[in-house]
């Protein structure tokens, strides 16, 4: 070690002696210099660019910590009888080939979650229905809506019609201003949304305008008429997004006016925008310009629509003013 330092010392030394006695020399030894310091340039350089590609590289992993377990999408569920117009009641059946899958669907027009009905048989149609279903299985995005709208004809051939005599129903008295009633928990209350609601330009907090879409009628006293005001408010709302994502909307029924007394309600309806995704089956691996740039429907709630609500518990109304 000792004999390899003072070969080198000899070394230095004897170029500085040549480079004072040699301009040549000097500019050479110069020269090494500066490509030295361009070699160490390049390799910080190099090492900057690699601590740079790391430090991407943890990132892109810690973002990937927060995305869904799978990436995949359970598959859409698939009706046995074709959608159509039909003159006599049909049963439909609901498959998914997912592994695991549990099936909700609804027939009121409204998407369905897993607090809708659970598949468990044949749906029977027997009038014009719009019928939705979704599947829901652990550690998978939840499928697409599948939707599929049956008809029903109404005409019949009558041979030789004759006079139809309707009873007139008991019509259903009034309550008195000086009467004290007790509205029951769990009693249905239909609400009409009185404006057009849209995932596009709604928000979460909005208040929702509601009137009475039949009147509410118990042991035969109208305690609230149709067209009675109600409110709510928008509970969640999503824009529509990148990949086909649609808008979807959640609106919550709050409470309803009878004769100035407010009673609540418990009823929550959830709407989708229609999914255009350019891979039904998966989300996160497709990319591109298609993937990109591509967007699903909004969902849109039109003014007249119907949700059914139910009152939250027992309200004691108290005298009308």
């Amino acid at each position: 070690m000792r004999i390899l330092l003072s070969a080198l010392t000899f070394a230095l030394l004897s170029s500085v002696a040549l480079a004072q006695v040699d301009p040549g020399a000097q500019a050479t030894q110069q020269a090494a210099q500066l490509a030295s310091q361009a070699n160490q340039q390049a390799i910080q350089m190099m090492q900057q660019s690699q601590q740079a590609g790391q430090t991407a590289t943890q990132q892109t992993m810690d973002a990937s910590t927060s995305l869904p377990v799978c990436c995949y999408m359970a598959r859409k569920p698939k009706f046995s009888v074709k959608p159509g117009t039909y003159s006599s009641p049909t049963k439909v059946k609901i498959t998914d080939s997912t592994r695991g899958a549990i099936i909700y669907y609804t027939t009121d027009g409204w998407t369905p979650t897993e607090a809708s009905q659970r598949y468990e048989g044949p749906v029977t149609i027997d009038s014009t229905t719009i019928l939705q279903a979704v599947a829901v299985v652990p550690n998978f995005a939840r499928s697409l809506v599948a939707k599929a709208e049956y008809k029903f004809n109404s005409t019949t051939t009558a041979a030789a019609p004759s006079p139809v005599v309707t009873p007139v129903p008991p019509r259903a008295s009034v309550a008195s201003p000086s009467e004290k009633l007790v509205v029951m928990q769990g009693t249905p209350v239909r609400l009409a949304f009185d404006a057009d609601v849209s995932s596009k330009t709604a928000s979460v907090g909005d208040k929702i305008p509601f009137t009475l879409a039949e009147d509410v009628v118990v042991d035969g006293v109208v305690l609230a008429k149709k067209g009675t005001p109600a409110s709510g408010m928008i509970l969640q709302v999503d824009k529509t997004g990148v990949g086909g994502q649609p808008g979807d909307l959640a609106v919550r029924a709050d409470s309803l006016d009878i004769s100035g007394n407010s009673v609540r309600l418990r009823g929550t309806v959830y709407l989708e925008g229609e999914a255009k995704p350019p891979n039904a089956e998966v989300l996160i691996p497709v990319v591109g310009s298609a993937f990109i740039f591509k967007h699903g429907q909004d969902a849109e709630i039109k003014r007249g629509a119907v949700m059914t609500t139910f009152v939250y518990g027992d309200t004691s109304l108290a005298p009308a003013q």
